[in-house]
């Protein structure tokens, strides 16, 4: 068969003229009995990207042609951006009528030559490349969740995806009785075009908004989450025993002699990771074990739990539910390490000085027995009362066994040296300021608290990062295939943008490049109202952190090297790092081999987990977004404080301090002047007065309107 490398060559090549697929066929001698798989290679190269066929079916290189293939991503004003599939490119604008039936998540190829981006310039649209959407290779909303708008002749379902910025009809023969402002989820039969909506059948009707689960379902619809577990999957979990056999103990560290404890949040519902921590008596040193639950031992790669795991990618939490990444009795008692069960584990033994240096690690395979299980709240009532004097911390401190106490004050002296010596290498710790939902048994809000960040949290924390970078040190050390977690440094205009940003809000210079004044400016404006600004405009600039086989630096967390080992119950990569490390230390196979085993598998797998991983954020955020608007509907006479987080020609985004959700103020509903968008200030400026309105100001605003179809909040300035 003939590779794609070689297709590409003839392609690519400077005296190459348009050719068909039986053309490209004869070229590179192509048997007819491969035909069907040559044409598939040839259809795989244009969904990748590196091909385009144009009319008369003739294939070309795009970059040749002026095209481009990428994921267009919709704006609820009715325009949209593709995000080039290769390369580092900007995004292109494409205007409304350069849509051509691409809808938010399509792949679609561009036009971006000089008379496809004529349009733009001519409207004066804003800088950067422009084109129209040619093709549409790969339709990405099949199914779109919606509310139900009945009408005369066809009824209509708004999209609850803001940037699918048109209604869908539906036909009354296709409607399945939905009533109006019902969810429902709609099936699209027909694409949209300039002149047309799309049209579509509703295949299931969710319920009424705001009735108990219908926000958890649509969020799970809308985002294609799974809602149930194959049979084959159940049936294999169940073959699983509660306990580990006697005889799985042997050739296993017994780690049950020490003190071990889980820290978790109250609602934790699996325990991937225990700790352990003692002081070596020959070398002084304070040894740390981070105990992580053994999935890999019962989950095999190519097994019907592992093909599922990976479908998964992670488990996404939404709410009060959780959709799992395994089967939820074992990953709750199975496979979790539960107090007071013998357990297997994959143990990583940290070895650390008086000044809190890691001078030796090691990796083994272990069995443990949790004594407690803890939560943050207790951990960090007990820490601030070794520090006080009064009787009930005291009280509250004398509840926990001499053995437990001594752990935690051991851990947490050491954590603290961690975390300093992170930020001296150069470690940037965003603060964005995170606010939890509590709700009843229904779905509804009942209260909305701020997540703390604590000395509790940072205890597990900081070894959790130093057990994953001992692995992947460990991975690296032997040449192993894995999968590390790689952040690339920010674009150096994005990084630009920053540091013009902060010149217009703070009316001074920072070397962003320089990671020591990037860190004295988070610590300058913490507890400020730039803050959130501060931190916002920062986390826009970074990349997101990703999963790949290449091992490459963690920017942010200024790591030479980083996986992800500590939560396999929840997370396929770790388990993925577990399977290897399985088949290593087991002696049965070479590092040589186990890289040749893995070196196809690794990116597609990467890939596979970065999109879950992506897909799983976006839902958390949006049951997030869904829960607070509800809460605001019962809170919308009150006045809010507020500040500035985006300013735009047509008004100000703003986010509510006590909340994390974001609203609009239009401009025309800003009084007493007209209000220009001034580029230099970044802010909107009063033509008259020169009041001005800029990034991280802090307001007072009211509710205008909240239009939870669109999951939209409007605001009114409080004057």
């Amino acid at each position: 068969m003939v590779e794609k490398d070689a297709v590409l060559k003839v392609v690519r090549a400077r005296n190459y003229r348009q050719m068909n697929t039986e053309e490209l066929a004869r070229r590179l001698g192509v048997e007819r009995p491969d035909l069907a798989g040559f044409t598939g290679m040839l259809s795989e190269l244009e969904r990748e990207g590196f091909l385009v066929r144009v009319k008369k079916k003739h294939w070309v290189n795009p970059e040749a042609a002026g095209l481009l293939t990428g994921r267009l991503q919709g704006n609820a004003r009715g325009f949209g951006f593709v995000r080039p599939l290769l390369g580092e490119g900007e995004d292109v604008y494409i205007a409304e009528e350069d849509l051509n039936g691409g809808m938010d998540g399509d792949l679609v190829v561009v036009d971006t030559s000089r008379q496809a981006a004529a349009r733009r310039r001519s409207g004066g649209k804003g800088r950067g490349p422009a084109g129209r959407i040619i093709k549409v290779l790969e339709h990405h909303n099949t199914h779109v969740l919606g509310t139900f708008v009945p009408g005369k002749r066809f009824a209509r379902v708004t999209p609850d995806n803001p940037r699918l910025f048109r209604d869908i009809y539906v036909s009354p023969a296709d409607a399945l009785e939905a009533r109006e402002g019902d969810q429902v989820l709609v099936e699209v039969t027909s694409w949209p075009s300039l002149r047309h909506n799309a049209e579509g059948e509703v295949k299931e009707v969710i319920g009424r908004p705001g009735d108990p689960g219908v926000d958890v379902r649509s969020v799970i619809l809308e985002f294609g989450l799974p809602r149930e577990f194959p049979p084959a999957v159940l049936a294999a979990a169940e073959q699983v025993p509660d306990d580990p056999p006697a005889e799985q103990g042997a050739g296993r560290h017994d780690l049950r002699r020490h003190t071990t404890v889980t820290v978790d949040p109250e609602d934790a519902k699996d325990f991937d990771d225990a700790l352990s921590f003692y002081r070596d008596q020959d070398s002084g040193r304070r040894v740390v074990l981070v105990h992580i639950a053994d999935l890999s031992f019962y989950v095999q790669p190519g097994d019907p739990i592992d093909r599922e795991a990976h479908s998964r990618g992670c488990s996404v939490y939404l709410a009060s539910d959780v959709v799992p990444m395994l089967p939820p009795r074992q990953s709750k008692e199975v496979f979790s390490v539960v107090p007071g069960r013998d357990r297997l584990a994959k143990t990583v033994v940290l070895e650390f000085d008086e000044a809190g240096e890691l001078r030796d690690y090691s990796l083994c395979h272990s069995v443990i027995n949790v004594d407690r299980r803890l939560t943050y709240t207790e951990v960090q009532a007990a820490l601030e009362a070794a520090e006080a004097e009064e009787p009930a911390a005291a009280a509250a401190a004398e509840r926990l066994p001499d053995d437990i106490w001594s752990l935690l004050t051991g851990l947490d002296a050491l954590a603290g040296q961690l975390s300093a010596r992170r930020q001296e290498r150069g470690s940037i710790d965003l603060d964005l300021t995170e606010y939890a939902v509590n709700v009843d048994q229904d779905g509804r809000v009942v209260s909305v608290s701020q997540v703390v960040r604590d000395r509790s949290h940072r205890l597990v924390e900081e070894f959790m990062l130093a057990a994953n970078c001992a692995v992947a040190e460990f991975m690296r050390r032997h040449r192993l295939p894995a999968l590390y977690r790689i952040h690339e440094p920010p674009p150096e205009e994005d990084l630009k943008e920053f540091a013009a940003f902060l010149r217009t809000v703070m009316s001074r210079k920072v070397d962003v490049l320089d990671r020591r004044q990037l860190q004295d400016l988070l610590a300058e404006v913490a507890g400020t109202h730039l803050a959130e600004a501060v931190n916002m405009q920062m986390l826009r600039t970074m990349q997101r952190a990703v999963y790949s086989p290449d091992c490459r630096p963690h920017f942010a967390l200024h790591f030479e090297r980083y996986c992800h080992f500590t939560s396999p119950v929840r997370r396929y990569p770790d388990l993925v790092v577990h399977q290897i490390l399985d088949q290593f230390l087991a002696g049965k196979q070479s590092a040589a081999s186990l890289r040749n085993r893995w070196k196809d598998r690794l990116p597609n797998i990467a890939s596979h987990c970065n999109a879950m991983q992506e897909r799983a954020d976006e839902a958390e955020r949006e049951i997030v977004k869904i829960k607070l608007l509800r809460y605001l509907e019962d809170h919308a006479s009150e006045v809010f404080d507020a500040v500035i987080t985006g300013v735009q020609e047509y008004g100000l985004f703003v986010r509510l301090d006590d909340y994390s959700v974001e609203g609009l103020i239009k401009v025309q509903n800003i009084g007493g002047d007209f209000y220009r968008y001034d580029e230099r200030r970044r802010a909107l400026v009063g033509t008259r007065t020169d009041r001005a309105f800029r990034l991280g100001q802090p307001l007072r605003v009211t509710v205008e309107r909240i239009n939870m179809a669109r999951r939209q909040l409007d605001l009114l300035l409080a004057e």
